[in-house]
């Protein structure tokens, strides 16, 4: 049975190798031990929104 994912993602702590062959093995992209919240803060800005320290004291957004 096909739901159409494209990916397989593992949230924070866990790291499932076998899932993670699998998946890819079925030609889905496979993602472990990230959380969705994060990256899409690391990618587009706002880590210190997402409530992670990011060490960086700055009232200018990163170019």
């Amino acid at each position: 049975m096909a739901i159409g994912a494209r990916c397989l993602w593992q949230q924070l702590g866990v790291k499932n190798l076998e899932a993670d062959r699998l998946a890819r093995d079925a030609g889905l992209d496979a993602v472990m031990d990230r959380c969705v919240k994060i990256e899409h803060a690391r990618l587009f800005g706002g880590l210190h929104w997402a409530g992670v320290n990011t060490g960086v004291i700055s009232a200018k957004r990163p170019v």
